[in-house]
């Protein structure tokens, strides 16, 4: 939508400038059709693309980790700062309950690779 604005923007001032009004006409038109597309594109709820999956027990994120074996010991010793793409690839997000003394961790990976 910010390019749309950008486009419109240089139009208003192309047609300020003396170009041709048929032209730039056009050119707004197709501008805010692509704005109206943008902006019903972001007001659609995206589909679900993937089945709902039920989450992974205790026992099995355990074997999971000890499969992984030593990358899980090199990922925890990892700067913070090294860890964010994998962690954004993840989807991790921690919230973390101040009174109950609880964190809770969900993991919703995206669909780039790493």
């Amino acid at each position: 939508m910010k390019e749309c604005e950008r486009r419109l923007a240089r139009y208003q001032a192309a047609l300020e400038a003396g170009a041709d009004p048929a032209v730039v006409t056009q050119w707004i038109n197709e501008a805010q059709a692509d704005k109206e597309a943008a902006r019903k594109k972001l007001d659609t709820p995206p589909a679900a693309t993937r089945k709902k999956e039920t989450p992974l027990s205790a026992d099995q994120i355990r074997e999971i980790t000890e499969r992984l074996g030593d990358i899980a010991q090199r990922v925890q010793t990892v700067d913070a700062e090294k860890k964010n793409p994998l962690y954004e690839a993840l989807g991790i997000t921690i919230s973390y309950e101040h009174a109950g003394r609880a964190a809770t961790v969900r993991s919703r990976p995206s669909r780039v690779s790493l």
